[in-house]
């Protein structure tokens, strides 16, 4: 059975803009996995943000550029 949950605080929307490259590769992520565009980005977000808070933001850029 399928069990729904009612948060007392709704989620923020927000606009994000991304090139086509990244839409590209965003849409084939999701669809390979299976997991929706907004679980995925909540996920990368929450990911980089921690990142940054525990190993500072001239750290995780530094691993970004090296990408």
């Amino acid at each position: 059975m399928t069990q729904l949950f009612v948060s007392a605080t709704p989620q923020i929307q927000f606009p994000l803009r991304i090139s086509n490259e990244l839409n590209q590769r965003f849409n084939e992520v999701s669809s390979y996995t299976k997991i929706p565009k907004s679980t995925l980005g909540r996920l990368a977000i929450n990911t980089l943000i921690s990142n940054i808070e525990q190993n500072g933001i001239v750290s995780v850029l530094n691993e970004v550029e090296e990408l």
